[in-house]
């Protein structure tokens, strides 16, 4: 069973005592950047993607990277003695408060419709922000999921305003075609995904062929499979989206997604 632990600048508290100052930018306005690794059998699944994503989001919006050591020194001391699977999350304010803590595993459905939603971001207008850094204004990406959510479906396939897919509010989204995986170009303002690296990594190793690039609802209704995936989720068969449906049959996604766990809870990909 996981400890729930959350260390903020480094002084450790039960999960549920654990206290930030009211006037912290992260708690005023938003502000700063974050990251959810899975933690798989007590070992967290590529922690180095994920910091240095992490200081990637902190440049984007202007924000000085955490030092390093003090980050894995937080992470350390949460992590020690946990055998179990778990959520470890990093926050870092604009105020310069660090918080790492360790949680359940979300309780979460399987994501099986998806219903298609404008995506909720201000589109970068010269040295604005990218909307692919992981900021702590996670606001508009919640409403587009209960957007959808009231439309019927289990969670949002965000759009861009000329209706290409991008990926869901906090996960992201691949097809398959006739041997070959699809995602959506990253250059759009997608998160780079941890888990979409990693399973393009596992579908290249099966000699499946890997494309990225600008795709509409249209050709992810002419796919053999759908998937959804993140960091504290599996692999996920998509069913439905909008009023359509999604073949049931899914032969590589089932494969692709035993490949990963088996990767989370090895020593692939899991940093010392």
């Amino acid at each position: 069973m996981v400890t729930q632990l959350a260390l903020v600048n480094g002084v450790a508290s039960p999960l549920d005592q654990a206290g930030l100052a009211l006037t912290d930018a992260g708690v005023t306005r938003g502000d700063g950047a974050f990251e959810t690794v899975g933690v798989w059998d007590g070992a967290p699944f590529r922690l180095d993607d994920h910091l240095e994503r992490l200081d990637r989001s902190l440049s984007a919006i202007g924000l000085p990277a955490t030092p390093r050591d003090d980050l894995r020194a937080d992470i350390e001391r949460v992590l020690t003695d946990q055998a179990a699977d778990g959520a470890l999350r990093i926050f870092v304010t604009a105020t310069g408060t660090r918080i790492v803590m360790l949680t359940l595993p979300p309780a979460r459905a399987p994501l099986r419709h998806l219903v298609s939603q404008p995506a909720p971001w201000i589109r970068p207008v010269g040295t604005y922000a990218p909307a692919s850094a992981k900021t702590m204004s996670y606001g508009p990406n919640m409403a587009a999921s209960r957007a959808a959510q009231r439309a019927g479906g289990d969670d949002a396939l965000l759009l861009s305003l000329e209706g290409l897919v991008l990926e869901g509010p906090t996960f992201t989204v691949m097809w398959l075609r006739d041997g070959v995986l699809f995602a959506p170009d990253v250059a759009l303002g997608l998160v780079d995904s941890i888990s979409r690296r990693a399973l393009t990594e596992i579908a290249e190793a099966e000699q499946l062929e890997c494309r990225s690039g600008h795709y509409t609802v249209a050709d992810v209704l002419a796919a053999d499979e759908v998937l959804t995936c993140s960091s504290v989720r599996p692999v996920c068969p998509l069913s439905r989206l909008d009023d359509h449906e999604l073949p049931v049959d899914t032969p590589l996604t089932d494969r692709l997604g035993t490949a990963l766990d088996r990767r989370r809870r090895s020593a692939v990909g899991v940093d010392p």
